[in-house]
């Protein structure tokens, strides 16, 4: 009696069981390099409904970080400013309009300053598209960082040099245990201490945290740091995950 199945039939379901592998596999390489932070986060950088650019008013005016995220000192979270923020400097009323007026009209009628004006106006506060977003089982606490001498820098980067703010970390958990199982490349002199030292830092001072930070007596100043100060970051699931 003949086969109904031709004899090279018998080796489809190990290629089956081959390409099933190697597919499987194939996914999960994918996944793994494409989905993960560190691949799609870094460099992120929406379209802002409003052109704020940081490089004006923080690298050209020098303006303070903690002018506009006044919480990231007592908070967990580094608080967008409200537009009344923004108003502050941008009503024309006092000297500003005085010392420049051919540049006050034309900061009049400046398309993105109408969307500010417009907003305090009617209360309705501008959409701006969140650039850093952790998962909602992850707790970040600034106050926490900022009080023991992290700097804005080391998480964000030389936002003082950025037209439009981008994601220069992947913010990945990796990422964060590399920090807290060694903190001293990262620690600052920025309280408790003589402001004219060497290594006395504002953490908001960008251009200064990535002088210093890579300066190479960097690491024993900050190990003098962690131990003055008892640093020893946790690396448990439950100090970031609760």
């Amino acid at each position: 009696m003949s086969a109904i199945f031709p004899r090279w039939t018998n080796s489809v379901p190990t290629i089956l069981a081959v390409g099933s592998l190697g597919g499987a596999a194939i996914a999960a390489g994918s996944v793994w390099y494409w989905f993960t932070p560190s691949y799609w986060e870094v460099g992120y950088e929406p379209i802002q409904p409003v052109e704020y650019s940081h490089q004006t008013h923080v690298g050209k005016l020098g303006m303070d970080c903690r002018y506009c995220h006044t919480g990231v000192e007592e908070s967990s979270e580094a608080n967008i400013p409200a537009t009344a923020t923004c108003m502050n400097c941008h009503t024309g009323e006092g000297d500003v309009a005085m010392l420049n007026s051919d540049l006050w009209q034309a900061h009049k009628i400046d398309p993105n300053l109408l969307q500010v004006r417009t907003a305090f106006a009617t209360g309705e506060p501008v959409q701006w598209r969140r650039v850093h977003k952790l998962p909602g089982y992850v707790q970040f606490n600034h106050a926490a960082h900022v009080r023991v001498g992290v700097s804005c820098y080391s998480c964000h980067g030389r936002v003082d040099q950025f037209a439009v703010v981008r994601q220069e970390k992947s913010l990945a958990m990796g990422w964060c245990l590399d920090c807290h199982r060694d903190p001293e490349p990262h620690l600052l002199e920025n309280r408790d201490s003589m402001r004219d030292s060497a290594g006395f830092c504002e953490v908001t001072d960008l251009a200064r945290a990535a002088e210093l930070l890579s300066m190479a007596e960097q690491r024993e100043r900050g190990k003098a740091l962690a131990n003055e100060r008892n640093i020893f970051p946790p690396e448990s699931c439950g100090a970031c995950h609760n």
